[in-house]
C-alpha cells in the first residue's frame, strides 16, 4: 500500500525535497516543539477547554527519546523498554515499563469499541462516533483502514477512511530513515497520531517545519498545530539520570510499596531460605499445621521454587488438621457462590491464632479480585506486602488486579517488582507471554 503511494506521490515528494533544508543522514536530533491546540464544541458537547499552547524540548537519540516541558521530562528508553518520568522541580523520577503504554492503549481501544456498541444497541441519543478518531488518539489500529491523500494549498492532507486527520505542508528538514522512525515514535508515545498517518509521515524522511493534526471526541474537536524550531543535527549518545534520584516513597500507599520494591527488589538470600526452613520445621514440631502449610506456600511464591513435598509424618499432621482442611476447601471454589463462601472461610481462619495472617489475606484478596471487587482486594494486597515485602507472587496477583482496574502503570511496576524477586515463578509466564504478544503485534512502539 505505501509503496504504491510512494510511486503515485513521487512528483510531490520531489518537490517537497527541493523545499527541504538539505541535511546528511543522521542518527540523532534535538529541537524545540510548540503545540497549539484549538478546541471546538461538538454536538452534545459542553463548553470546550480553553485553547492552549505548550512548549517542549525534544531529543531523539539512537535508542532513546525524551520530551521535556518546563515542569517535567519523560525519557523513553527503547533499548531497555523503560520510561522515566522526571519531576524537574524535585529532581526525582519514577521508573515505568514501556509495555504499560502499549497495554493500556490496546485495552482502551477495545473498551471504547465495546462501549460504542453498547450505546448503539441501547439507542442512546449520541452522535455516531467513528472509531478512526479513537485510533488516531491512541496510535493503535483496530481494523484494516484506507489511507488517502489530497493536496490543499501545496500541503498534503492525509485522511483515514475519509476522515481528514493531518495537514502537512512541504518543507522542513531531510533526515535519515532512523531519525524519521524516532520522530514517528515520539509522536506516537507523547502526542498520538493514527498509525497510517505516522507511517506515511515517516516514509518522507523529513521533519516538517510544522503540521496540523485533527482530533475528535464526543463533546469537542481539536486542531493541534505542531511547530518545530531550533532543530540541531546532534543529540547526546545517551540520557543521564545522575542529576536525579528515584522518587522517595509517595503518599499513595500502593506507590509507597512499589517505590520501595523498585529500590530493593531482589531474589531471596540464603539467610532467607534458612529462616523459612527453620520456621516451617518449628511449626510442624509445635503441631501448628496451618502455619506450616502457609509457610510452605509462602516460600514457594517468595522464591519461585515448587512447593516442597511434606514428609509422610507431616502429611498425617496436615490431613488430620481441621484448619488445614478448611483452608484447602477455600482454595478450590467453583463459581461465584463458592468463591464468596471461600472468602468468608478465609476470614474465619484469620480469626484463629496464626503467624501467617498475611497469607490468608493474600488468598482472600485473590478471590475478591476474581469476583470483581478490586477495590476490596487492593488494601488486602497492601497489607500482605507490608507484612512480607519479598512476596513475589503477591506482586503478580496485585498487578493482575491493577490491570483489571485499568491502572496499567502500577500493574507493570508490580509485575516488574515480582519478576526481579523470583523471575522463575510460574505465575509470571502469562505476563511474559503477554509482553511478547505486544512486541509481535505492535513493533512500531519498540
Amino acid at each position: 500500500m505505501f509503496k504504491r503511494f510512494a510511486l503515485l506521490s513521487l512528483p510531490r515528494l520531489v518537490l517537497a525535497g527541493a523545499l527541504c533544508t538539505s541535511a546528511p543522514a543522521l542518527a540523532a536530533l534535538s529541537f524545540d516543539l510548540s503545540v497549539a491546540t484549538k478546541y471546538k464544541v461538538a454536538a452534545h458537547g459542553d463548553n470546550p477547554p480553553p485553547d492552549e499552547v505548550r512548549q517542549y524540548k525534544v531529543v531523539l537519540g539512537e535508542r532513546y527519546l525524551s520530551v521535556s516541558s518546563p515542569s517535567e521530562s519523560t525519557v523513553y528508553d527503547l533499548a531497555t523498554r523503560r520510561r522515566y518520568q522526571i519531576d524537574l522541580a524535585s529532581r526525582r523520577y519514577v521508573d515505568y515499563s514501556l509495555f504499560d503504554e502499549v497495554g493500556f492503549r490496546v485495552q482502551e481501544l477495545k473498551n471504547r469499541s465495546v462501549l460504542n456498541k453498547s450505546l448503539s444497541v441501547a439507542k442512546v441519543d449520541l452522535p455516531a462516533f467513528d472509531p478512526v478518531f479513537d485510533e488516531h488518539q491512541l496510535s493503535v489500529a483496530s481494523a484494516a483502514r484506507k489511507l488517502s491523500e489530497s493536496t490543499e494549498a501545496g500541503a498534503t492532507v492525509l485522511a483515514v477512511d475519509g476522515n481528514p486527520l493531518a495537514h502537512i505542508p512541504a518543507g522542513g528538514t531531510k533526515v535519515s530513515a532512523a531519525d524519521a522512525a524516532m520522530f514517528e515514535r515520539m509522536m506516537r508515545y507523547r502526542f498520538g497520531g493514527h498509525p497510517l498517518v505516522l507511517a506515511r509521515l515517516a516514509s518522507e524522511k523529513r521533519v516538517p517545519a510544522g503540521f496540523v493534526m485533527y482530533h475528535k471526541q464526543i463533546g469537542n474537536s481539536q486542531a493541534r498545530t505542531y511547530t518545530i524550531s531550533a532543530l540541531k543535527e546532534s543529540a547526546p549518545a545517551s540520557y543521564d539520570l545522575k542529576p536525579y534520584q528515584p522518587r522517595a516513597a509517595a503518599a499513595n500507599e500502593l506507590d509507597q510499596l512499589l517505590d520501595k520494591a523498585q529500590a530493593n527488589a531482589a531474589p531471596p538470600a540464603a539467610a532467607s531460605r534458612q529462616a523459612f526452613e527453620t520456621g516451617i520445621a518449628q511449626a510442624f514440631a509445635d503441631k501448628r499445621a496451618l502455619d506450616a502449610m502457609l509457610g510452605m506456600s509462602e516460600w514457594s511464591i517468595v522464591s519461585g521454587e515448587p512447593m516442597k513435598t511434606p514428609t509422610p509424618e507431616q502429611k498425617v499432621l496436615l490431613n488430620a488438621d481441621p484448619q488445614v482442611r478448611a483452608f484447602a476447601a477455600a482454595m478450590r471454589p467453583k463459581g461465584k457462590a463458592e468463591m464468596e463462601a471461600a472468602v468468608a472461610r478465609l476470614q474465619e481462619l484469620r480469626k484463629l491464632t496464626t503467624q501467617k495472617q498475611h497469607m490468608l489475606m493474600l488468598f482472600e484478596a485473590n478471590w475478591r479480585a476474581r469476583l470483581g471487587d478490586v477495590r476490596g482486594a487492593l488494601p488486602l494486597y497492601a497489607s500482605v506486602l507490608r507484612a512480607n515485602p519479598a512476596l513475589a507472587g503477591a506482586y503478580k496477583d496485585m498487578g493482575d488486579a491493577l490491570y483489571q482496574s485499568y491502572d496499567m502503570p502500577r500493574a507493570w511496576r508490580s509485575w516488574d517488582a515480582g519478576r526481579r524477586m523470583a523471575p522463575g515463578l510460574d505465575l509470571f509466564k502469562a505476563v511474559n507471554q503477554y509482553e511478547q504478544q505486544l512486541l509481535r503485534e505492535h513493533p512500531e512502539f519498540f
